[in-house]
């Protein structure tokens, strides 16, 4: 056995489903499709800056020679719905979360501590031997150093495509100064298939391989503050993260769920989260459902604001009183999406125009935030409009 193929028994050992060696040579390659999409404006808010720093990896370990590429199947069909608490309340007001945010505990938690452990492992076999582990947050191209280490290959869709698991994966690096031997990349292609392309409900996907940060969905769902209202209508049901696109490639068909034990969604909240309890949730429950998860990084309110807008687009009269409690929020996000979400329950006919106008006159006159004030000035219009001519 050479110490290659050691160090994959080991990282099957440890939990991890795909691993690959590749050479931490510079991605030039991916620097100059990196300026261009910079000079086209589809920088992700959520990546590492200076591209410089992303497509070298001898910044990121002086003296890196090698990279191990591991990857973690994570899917999850829809039918792990909710159980437990939420079940309490049934009804129709279900939103969605993306199948990579729907495990209990955060997969940059215990993905990175399998990697460090790999990094002990290669260290115990070779005295003095530098590493660094790195799982979705740092510098490196995860999908790059996927493809170059023989993971998979690039999708339409700008994600990889592996032959085991298809798009499910999580990816990872382990980086050392040992000098390992490389595996080959594997050769893969979409074909004349554009489903991804078709199915994104934002046009975000703007060709094969090129994704506007600006209109993806999942990456909207993550933002905080008061979305753009141009696209609170294509979030349809989704509370956060978006899987059209992968849900669209054939290649996922043969998806296979997950058994990890980490990746195993909490049994109170499941895909299909109950949006009156997230919307009404404690600073307890959000800790309890989402805070060691990776739908929690961005708050209790990023959350909150989602159910009120996903609300909004269930048309369904029952969001009411629920959206109508949200227009009296103490936080200024909140009360200016729940006055769009009650507009946009008029304009889907799930209730009168008269049901909403009187609530939102009334926050209008005591509202003292200029971005609240301006979405219930707003949704008020969007209420004349759809009052009959006399």
């Amino acid at each position: 056995m050479s110490l290659e193929a050691d160090l994959k028994a080991e990282a099957r050992r440890l939990g991890l489903d795909l691993v690959g060696i590749a050479p931490a040579e510079p991605f030039l390659e991916e620097e100059a499709v990196l300026r261009q999409r910079e000079a086209l404006g589809y920088r992700s808010p959520f990546e590492e800056r200076d591209i410089a720093l992303r497509v070298d990896p001898g910044l990121w370990l002086p003296g890196a020679r090698s990279i191990v590429a591991v990857g973690l199947n994570y899917y999850l069909p829809d039918d792990d719905g909710p159980a437990g608490p939420q079940d309490t309340q049934p009804g129709p007001l279900r939103g969605r979360l993306s199948r990579y945010a729907r495990g209990a505990e955060d997969y940059h938690r215990f993905l990175h501590a399998r990697l460090e452990a790999l990094g002990r492992w290669l260290q115990q076999q070779v005295a003095g031997a530098a590493v660094q582990v790195h799982v979705d947050t740092g510098p490196p191209l995860d999908r790059a150093v996927a493809v170059r280490a023989g993971l998979g290959w690039y999708g339409k869709h700008a994600q990889l495509i592996t032959r085991e698991f298809a798009s499910w994966v999580f990816l990872g690096e382990l980086l050392t100064d040992v000098a390992l031997r490389p595996d080959r990349p594997v050769s893969g292609t979409c074909g004349r298939c554009e489903r991804c392309l078709i199915a994104c409900p934002t046009g975000a996907i703007v060709s094969p391989g090129v994704i506007d940060s600006a209109r993806c969905l999942s990456s909207l769902t993550q933002l905080k503050g008061f979305l753009p209202r141009e696209y609170r209508r294509a979030l349809g049901l989704r509370v956060f993260g978006c899987d059209d696109c992968l849900d669209a490639c054939p290649h996922n068909v043969r998806a296979k769920p997950t058994l990890d034990p980490g990746l195993q969604p909490n049994p109170e909240v499941g895909g299909l989260p109950n949006l009156v309890q997230l919307l009404h949730m404690t600073r307890g429950q959000f800790q309890r459902w989402f805070a060691r998860g990776a739908a929690g990084w961005r708050g209790k309110t990023v959350l909150q604001r989602n159910a009120v807008v996903a609300l909004g687009n269930t048309g369904d009269p029952a969001a009411l009183p629920h959206l109508l409690a949200a227009l009296a929020d103490s936080r200024p996000v909140m009360r200016g999406h729940a006055a769009w979400a009650l507009a946009e329950l008029v304009r889907r006919g799930a209730v009168r125009p008269d049901e909403a106008e009187a609530p939102l006159q009334r926050a209008l006159v005591v509202e003292d935030d200029p971005q609240a004030r301006d979405e219930i000035a707003l949704a008020l219009e969007e209420l004349h409009e759809k009052r009959p001519s006399p």
